[in-house]
């Protein structure tokens, strides 16, 4: 992972307009986000997490503080469509980020804006719907697909921009179990193959595949590190309207009654590991 961050998020605060008050959502923020990274950020609601995702790409600007991406100020105006570049949103309701009638022509309608040349929209619209196994869909009429198909579209129309980062705010959220397995797959292998994403979400299940995890609550980070050392605080995350994953809760119910049995576990294939260990471990002794 490069020294270098991507984004930094320098001392930012934003307030919202509403009815001539200012109500503030964001209160002294800084992190980076770094090249490669694959960053979680949960929190309930109103706690400022989708605020702060639109600032990685200069859809909000920040009242105080700084954000850079890839050394450019979002400040800078004349540097939106460069950073928009590097940095691809993709939202919460697929459907209002389709604009065309037939699946290639959405995910080409960025590039033609861009004025990307007609050979090369080809192979991008080609690599990207590849990318999110949209390809046998092509001539599909986006409305006819499912929310999970939908929302692997989104993603290709802006994996075709050739960005540097995904950030997915709440992009699950409306979609059914399956629709979400399909997109934490596709996301899974583009962070395999080196694209930093930064999801912002309120499922659990798919914190514990980040690198890196931030937890927000009253416009402020009040809780950092790895799946494993933020889904230890069992209690704060209580204190904070968070459920913990239930992979976690199982893995410390089993180690309170059986201490052989780790606590410090976050996804389901590790709770399965485990319990083959165990009980080859019993097996062993009781062999003896």
């Amino acid at each position: 992972m490069a020294q270098d961050p991507l984004i930094r998020i320098q001392s930012v605060s934003f307030s919202y307009s509403v009815n001539q008050n200012q109500i503030p959502v964001l209160h002294d923020v800084s992190f980076h986000v770094h090249r490669g990274e694959y960053l979680a950020i949960i929190g309930h609601n109103g706690s400022g997490k989708s605020t702060l995702a639109k600032h990685f790409n200069g859809i909000l600007t920040p009242h105080s503080g700084d954000v850079w991406v890839a050394g450019m100020n979002t400040r800078d105006k004349h540097k939106h469509r460069e950073i928009r570049q590097r940095v691809g949103m993709v939202f919460q309701h697929p459907d209002n980020q389709i604009v065309a009638t037939i699946v290639q022509d959405d995910v080409a309608f960025g590039l033609e804006n861009t004025g990307v040349p007609v050979d090369e929209m080809k192979k991008r619209v080609d690599y990207a719907l590849d990318a999110v196994g949209m390809s046998a869909f092509r001539k599909r009429p986006p409305h006819h697909l499912s929310g999970g198909q939908k929302q692997r579209v989104a993603i290709a129309g802006i994996l075709a921009m050739r960005p540097e980062c995904i950030v997915l705010d709440e992009a699950t959220s409306m979609l059914d179990t399956f629709g979400r397995k399909e997109i934490l797959s596709v996301i899974r292998k583009l962070h395999r193959e080196g694209m930093t994403i930064v999801s912002v979400t309120h499922h659990m299940s798919e914190v514990a595949e980040a690198d890196r995890v931030l937890v927000m609550e009253g416009g402020r980070i009040v809780l950092e590190g790895s799946p494993r050392e933020v889904f230890r605080q069992h209690a704060q995350l209580e204190e904070l309207h968070l459920e913990v994953p239930q992979s976690s809760r199982i893995a410390m119910l089993v180690h309170q009654h059986y201490p052989a049995f780790s606590p410090d576990l976050i996804r389901q294939d590790e709770i399965v590991e485990e319990v083959d260990r165990v009980l080859s471990a019993k097996a062993e002794v009781n062999g003896a």
